[in-house]
C-alpha cells in the first residue's frame, strides 16, 4: 500500500544537490531521464515536497546581448560568478525555496523519525536541513557554483549547466527563456550509509512510516463513529484534500477537483471533501488501486494510451479483470494499438488480438463469469482530467464483440490495393486489412478532399461510440450514426483510389504521390466500410447483388472502356477524369440523371469495342460484357428512388470492387 504523498518525478533530466555533515552543499551531478523514472518524492500537494522539487531556471540575471549568439559568451559569463551575482529570484521565489528547505522537511522529519536503515541516510539530510545554514539567496549561489564545478569536471553537460543558469537559450529573440528542472536533496557522505535519499528501494519505506504516522485517533465517548459513504465501513475522514496520482500521458490527477470559488461548488454549505463522508483508508486504498493498474511495468497489460476525439493529444485507457486484477494479460491490446510484442506489433489486429484471446480463455474458467472493466480518462485542462468513458463487459460479450468486428471488416467484397515497394520494384498488392479501433478512431479525425490529395485534421467522434459498436447491444443504432458522419469525410478518398487504381502510370505525378502516402488509410476506410454496413445488417453476399452495389460496378467498367479506347485510340492520351470516375458524385445523389449522362458519353467508346479487332480484342470484348450483364441487372430495378446512406456505402465499395479473376476466368472459358 503506498502513501498518497509518495509520487513519482515528471519525466526529464534532474539535479542532484549533495549535503554534507555540516549542511552546506557539497556538489551537483545529473541524473539521466531514465534515473529519474524509478525515484519518487514525497509531495503533500503541489508547494511542499521533498527530497525533490521543481528549480526554477535561470539563477542568475543576464543582461540581453547580441553576444549570446556565441557559445563561449555565457560560459565566460559562468565563469565570473560570484556571491554578489545578481539572482534571477523575486522575494516569491526565495520564499518558496525556504519552505522547500526548511519548513516542509522539518514536517517529514517528524513523521519518518521512527525509519530504519533504508531511512538513515534521509533522516541524515532533515537533520543537516535545520542546522540554519541552508539560507535560500545563499543556497541559490551555491548552485550556481557547484554547476560550474560539475561542468568543468564533465558531470554536468556545459549545455544544461548553461541553461540551468541562465536559462534556455533563445537565439531569435536573443534572450534566455525560463523553464524548470527537477532539483533532488541528497547527502554527500554515502559510504556512511546503507541507501542514498535518491535509491528506488527508499520510498516503500517511507510510504509505511507515513500510513503509520496516519493512524486513527480514538472517537470521543460520545461521539459517533465515522463511516465512510463508498464503503460503509468504520474509518477516519480523508481530511481537506485526496491524493493526486501521478498517471501515466496525463500527469498528476485529483481523484476529486472542485474550486470552492465558483458558486456552484458549493450552493449546499459545503464543498470538496465535505459534501460527502470519505473515509481516509478507502481513499488510499483507491489510490493504491491507481497507482498499481497505472504503474509502468504494467504498460501496454492494463493500460496504454488511445486517440483523443477532438485533439492531437492522447488519452489514458485502463482495462483489467474484476475477478482477477492481477492476471497479466494484456486486455487492452483489444482495444487500443500497443507495441508489447515486436513480432506482433506490424501484425494486423486479427493476429494481435488472437494470443489475448487465448490468454484470457485459460483464466476463464466454467461456472465462473469474469468481467472486464473498461475506463478512459481525457484531460480537460491543465487542472482538470475527467473520466470521458466507463463500463464493464462479460468476457463473453469481449469474444463476440471481436469475432463482429473481424467479421464486419471482412464484409466487403475483394479490393487489393498496390503498395509501392521501392524503385525498381514489383508494388505489393494487399487487401483485407482489419483496423483496430484505434485506427477506425483516428479516421474520424480526417476530411479528405481533391479526390483524396488532401487530408484534413476535423474533430472525430467520442470514443465510447466506437467501444459500443465493438461491444454494446445497440450496435445497428450506432453504425448508423457513425455512417451518416463518416461517408462525407471519406468518399472523396474512395472516387481518388478508385482513379488511381484504373488511371495507373497514365496519371499525373503530383496525384500519384499524393494517393501513395494515402493508401494505407484507404485500406481502413474500406473495412469500416464493412464494419458499419455489417452492423446494419448489410451482408456482402446480399449488397453485392443489388441495385448501388452493381451501379458501382458500372461505373468502374465504364472507366475500364474508356481507358481501353484512349490507350488504343488517342494513343495513350487521358483525360483528367474518367467517364465513370466524373459521374461517381452524381450517382450517389440521383443513379438515373448519372446513368443518362454516361449513355450519352458512351456510345462513342461502346462503338468502338464492337469494331475493335486489334491486341487486346479480348480484354475490350470481356469489358464490353460485363457492361451488358450489369446493364441487364440493372433494368429491373428502381433507378428512381433515393441512395440510402448504407447504399452509398456499397456503391462506393462496388465502384473499388476487384474483377480480374472474373476476367481471367472469361479468357479460359473462350
Amino acid at each position: 500500500m503506498w502513501h498518497p504523498w509518495i509520487k513519482s518525478f515528471k519525466k526529464g533530466d534532474a539535479l542532484v544537490a549533495e549535503m554534507d555533515s555540516f549542511g552546506a552543499l557539497a556538489r551537483v551531478a545529473l541524473l539521466s531521464p531514465d534515473e529519474v523514472s524509478h525515484l519518487q518524492n514525497i509531495a503533500k500537494d503541489n508547494h511542499n515536497s521533498f527530497p525533490g522539487f521543481n528549480l526554477n531556471c535561470p539563477l542568475l540575471q543576464l543582461k540581453d546581448s547580441t553576444e549570446l549568439r556565441q557559445p563561449e559568451f555565457l560560459w565566460k559569463e559562468a565563469l565570473a560568478i560570484t556571491s554578489q551575482s545578481t539572482l534571477k529570484y523575486q522575494k516569491k521565489d526565495l520564499d518558496r525555496l525556504a519552505n522547500l528547505l526548511w519548513s516542509f522537511p522539518q514536517e517529514i522529519a517528524s513523521r519518518l523519525k521512527r525509519g530504519g536503515p533504508k531511512v538513515s541516510s534521509t533522516l541524515a539530510l532533515l537533520q543537516r536541513l535545520t542546522l540554519g545554514t541552508v539560507a535560500p539567496e545563499a543556497f541559490v549561489h551555491d548552485i550556481a557554483f557547484k554547476i560550474v564545478a560539475a561542468i568543468r569536471e564533465g558531470r554536468v553537460p556545459q549545455e544544461m549547466g548553461l541553461a540551468i543558469l541562465y536559462g534556455k537559450l533563445n537565439k531569435s529573440s536573443l534572450r534566455t527563456d525560463a523553464w524548470q528542472i527537477t532539483l533532488i536533496l541528497d547527502v554527500n557522505d554515502l559510504g556512511n550509509f546503507s541507501h542514498r535519499v535518491a535509491d528506488p528501494v527508499v520510498p516503500s519505506e517511507w510510504s509505511l512510516l507515513l500510513l503509520q504516522s496516519d493512524s486513527a485517533p480514538a472517537s470521543a465517548p460520545n461521539e459517533l463513529p465515522f463511516v465512510c459513504g463508498l464503503t460503509g465501513q468504520t474509518d477516519v475522514p480523508v481530511g481537506d484534500k485526496m491524493p493526486s496520482p501521478n498517471l501515466p500521458i496525463l500527469g498528476p490527477t485529483y481523484l476529486m477537483s472542485m474550486n470552492a470559488d465558483i458558486p456552484c461548488h458549493s450552493r449546499y454549505g459545503r464543498t470538496s471533501t465535505k459534501i460527502f463522508p470519505a473515509g481516509k483508508t478507502s481513499i488510499h486504498n483507491l489510490n493504491n488501486a491507481i497507482r498499481f493498474i497505472t504503474h509502468s511495468r504494467k504498460r501496454n497489460i492494463t493500460w496504454t494510451g488511445v486517440p483523443n476525439s477532438f485533439n492531437d493529444k492522447l488519452d489514458l485507457v485502463i482495462t483489467y479483470l474484476d475477478e482477477e486484477p492481477n492476471a497479466d494479460v494484456p486486455l487492452v491490446g483489444l482495444f487500443a494499438d500497443t507495441e508489447a510484442d515486436d513480432e506482433l506489433k506490424l501484425a494486423k489486429y486479427e493476429a494481435r488480438t488472437e494470443h489475448i484471446h487465448q490468454a484470457l480463455k485459460l483464466i476463464d474458467k466454467r461456472g465462473r463469469d469474469l468481467h472486464i472493466q473498461v475506463i478512459a480518462l481525457s484531460q480537460i485542462d491543465k487542472g482538470r482530467k475527467q473520466v470521458i468513458f466507463s463500463a464493464c463487459y462479460s468476457t463473453d460479450a469481449i469474444y463476440r464483440g471481436r469475432d463482429n468486428w473481424l467479421a464486419g471488416a471482412k464484409n466487403v467484397p475483394n479490393i487489393a490495393v498496390p503498395f509501392p515497394m521501392g524503385k525498381g520494384k514489383p508494388a505489393e498488392w494487399r487487401s483485407g486489412y482489419v483496423p483496430s479501433p484505434n485506427e477506425t478512431m483516428r479516421s474520424f479525425k480526417v476530411q479528405w478532399l481533391r479526390g483524396g490529395q488532401l487530408a484534413q485534421s476535423v474533430p472525430g467522434v467520442e470514443l465510447s461510440r466506437i467501444y459500443a459498436l465493438m461491444l454494446g447491444p445497440d450496435t445497428h443504432n450506432q453504425a448508423k450514426w457513425l455512417l451518416d458522419r463518416y461517408l462525407p469525410r471519406t468518399d472523396s478518398l474512395i472516387i481518388g483510389l478508385a482513379r488511381f487504381l484504373t488511371g495507373g502510370s497514365n496519371l499525373p505525378q503530383s496525384f500519384r504521390k499524393a494517393m501513395n502516402g494515402a493508401l494505407r488509410q484507404a485500406l481502413i476506410v474500406i473495412a469500416v466500410y464493412g464494419i458499419l454496413l455489417h452492423h446494419q445488417d448489410r451482408k456482402k453476399e446480399i449488397y453485392m447483388e443489388g441495385r448501388d452495389y452493381l451501379l458501382g460496378q458500372f461505373l468502374q467498367f465504364s472507366d475500364r472502356l474508356h481507358k481501353l479506347y484512349c490507350e488504343h485510340e488517342r494513343k495513350g492520351s487521358m483525360p483528367p477524369q474518367l467517364i465513370g470516375n466524373a459521374v461517381v458524385s452524381m450517382a450517389i445523389q440521383s443513379p438515373n440523371r448519372a446513368l443518362q449522362v454516361l449513355s450519352q458519353r458512351m456510345l462513342v467508346y461502346l462503338a468502338w469495342a464492337d469494331r475493335y479487332k486489334g491486341a487486346d480484342a479480348g480484354l475490350v470484348k470481356w469489358t464490353r460484357k460485363e457492361l451488358g450483364r450489369i446493364s441487364s441487372d440493372l433494368k429491373d430495378t428502381d433507378l428512381g428512388s433515393k441512395v440510402a446512406t448504407t447504399g452509398k456505402a456499397e456503391l462506393l465499395l462496388g465502384y473499388l470492387a476487384n474483377t480480374k479473376g472474373a476476367q481471367k476466368d472469361e479468357e479460359k472459358a473462350e
